[in-house]
């Protein structure tokens, strides 16, 4: 059917596959735009990607572009990069003999795009559109789909999960990212094919929830795990039945995007709030987040614990918010945030109305850290010679004590005068 799509296609997108089109087309091949780009135009959405599949085995796209990346060449799928943009192209395929739940265990290269479009997931990416006659070739009824907003395998779900681990992954993903239903059948296989989906990496399982944390409404993806008891394919050790606590899962909602770590913090926290945090960086590791997503992760979700813990947050004086909360963001930050304003209320989901406090008191400057003091470990070594170096720790964290009190006290001649008692003290 003629829909014009393309003029939905943002520049310099537009003219790159309008390039590519044009001169697989020009070779005598066929080239449609196919899958979750497609889906997201008829959706009235910017695409994030753009693919495309053709009949053109890899060999022959090579040909015909200067810059070409072999990314899945086994698969029938390279990159063409022009203005060091990427699109990647595959050649139909018919996906054969399935073997251990990941991936087919080969792969031959079909003739049309109706083989082609069978293969895929489901109905809502089982789209294509010729660029040039604005033809739009829907053989599966995604455009039902999608305007019922429904989450529906191609064929029995059964073996198409069966097929691939990840798909039931995927559907729980895209319910959450595009706020679709998946369908009841589809939904029933996901308990069906546990043990396929178990054989997936952890890596995949991890991008999944990293791509829902990039929608408007991760949330869903974090309930649905949990209902569909798919936490524990991969986190054994985790109870059955997990309840997520709704009022700490809908706040992800808010969170932004940048800020993964605080993400992972109340999707774990929603589901299993009394873990410690080596439990819930041993699950972090297992998943394979990276040392920096579990760092902050650790670090958000300590700081959440002692903040839900504090019955009456508004007496909280000035020295507990400066001590367990803001010594602990500028520590852990300072060197990849500029800490202000705009960066403390990223942290609203956490201390909500109270952000206020922590902002007036942020602008004030105070000191917070033992880099923050007017005096150092150099100062100490050249004022009292005698103090074994052991000490030097003990005794500036005992002035920063005395500083997170009372800020008007770091000064360098105050602070020496109260280091001297700090040493004659520890000699008693």
């Amino acid at each position: 059917m003629p829909i014009d799509l393309s003029s939905l296609v943002p520049s310099p997108h537009k003219k790159h596959l309008e390039t590519i089109d044009a001169a697989l087309k020009k070779a005598g091949f066929e080239c449609y735009l196919v899958g979750g780009s497609v889906r997201d135009l008829v959706m009235k959405k910017i695409p994030k990607e753009y693919d495309l599949t053709t009949n053109a085995e890899p060999k022959d796209v090579k040909k015909l572009f200067r810059t070409v990346i072999d990314t899945g060449i086994e698969h029938g799928t390279v990159t063409v990069v022009l203005d060091k943009v990427n699109y990647e192209i595959t050649t139909y395929r018919i996906d054969k003999d399935y073997v251990d739940g990941r991936r087919p265990g080969h792969v031959e290269f079909g003739t049309t795009l109706h083989e082609d479009l069978k293969r895929r997931d489901f109905t809502m990416n089982a789209l294509a559109y010729d660029l040039k006659s604005c033809e739009l070739i829907d053989e599966h009824d995604g455009i039902i789909d999608i305007e019922n907003k429904i989450i529906r395998t191609i064929g029995n779900p059964i073996e198409r999960f069966t097929e691939d681990g990840l798909r039931p992954i995927r559907a729980l993903r895209f319910a959450s990212t595009l706020n679709f239903k998946i369908e009841p059948e589809t939904k029933k296989a996901i308990q069906l094919t546990k043990h396929i989906t178990k054989k997936i990496s952890l890596e995949r399982f991890q991008d999944e929830i990293l791509k829902s944390f990039l929608g408007e409404n991760p949330s869903a993806m974090i309930r649905l795990l949990a209902e569909e008891n798919l936490f524990q394919v991969f986190l054994p050790t985790l109870p059955n039945d997990l309840t997520p606590n709704e009022i700490i899962l809908d706040k992800l909602n808010y969170i932004p995007k940048e800020l993964v770590g605080m993400q992972l913090c109340f999707a774990f926290y929603s589901i299993s709030p009394g873990i410690s945090l080596k439990e819930l960086e041993t699950y972090l590791r297992s998943l394979k987040f990276s040392g920096q997503n579990i760092k902050d992760t650790l670090l958000f979700f300590e700081i959440l614990q002692k903040w839900i813990q504090n019955s009456d947050k508004s007496s909280l004086s000035i020295y507990d918010i400066k001590k367990n909360y803001l010594a602990p963001v500028k520590r852990h930050f300072n060197s990849r945030y500029t800490l202000d304003e705009t960066f403390f209320q990223k942290l609203k989901p956490i201390f909500e109305d109270e952000i206020s406090r922590f902002v007036s008191i942020w602008k004030d400057h105070p000191p917070l850290l033992l880099s923050d003091l007017a005096l150092n470990g150099n100062h100490l070594s050249e004022n009292f010679p005698n103090l074994p170096k052991t000490k030097f720790g003990e005794v500036l964290n005992l002035l920063l004590e005395l500083v997170l009190h009372s800020p008007k006290e770091n000064e360098f001649h105050k602070l020496i005068a109260q280091s001297a008692e700090i040493i004659n003290n520890l000699s008693k």
